[in-house]
Parts: structure tokens; sequence; C-alpha cells
């Protein structure tokens, strides 16, 4: 009885840690507004400065499994990691 309790166990054990581990830091970075940004990666909501975006609606930012932004859009523009505006 205990083996099969154990073997029936065992997978979560070995699943459940790595479940945590792979937290979403896709949504650390979040662009918006006038020139407005908030980076979570922290822990504590820090402003950042930097953006190059100048919408009061419906924009995204979007980041990488590490937490390192790839770009951000106000829906009409997209401005890739270094602000600069991307083309097409």
């Amino acid at each position: 009885m205990k083996k099969n309790l154990l073997t029936a166990l065992l997978p979560l054990f070995l699943v459940f840690p790595f479940h945590f581990s792979s937290a979403q830091k896709q949504a650390w970075k979040w662009y918006f507004g006038y020139k407005a940004a908030i980076d979570f990666s922290t822990g504590t909501p820090a402003p950042l400065f930097n953006s190059a975006m100048s919408q009061w609606e419906g924009c995204a930012s979007i980041a990488d499994d590490n937490g390192n932004l790839l770009f951000y859009s106000d829906g009409i523009k997209v401005w890739d990691s270094t602000h600069t505006q991307m083309p097409n």
C-alpha cells in the first residue's frame, strides 16, 4: 500500500516545485499612458521613465521568459526594447 501511494505521489513531488519556479516574468514591465511605465521585477513597483509612448488607452507590453522587455505598442506604433519605433 505504501509503495503504491509513493508511486502515485512521486510525480507530484517532482513537478510541483518546478511549477512555481517558472513565474510569469513576462508581466514584470508595464508600459502605458503618457510616457509611463512600471517595473515589478524587484517585488515593489518602481516607476520607469524611458517610455516613448504617448497613449491614454489600448496599450500593451511584451517581455520574454526572463522579464526582459521585448516591445510595447499603443495599437498603432510599436517600440522595441531600446525604445526605438519599429518599421512597418
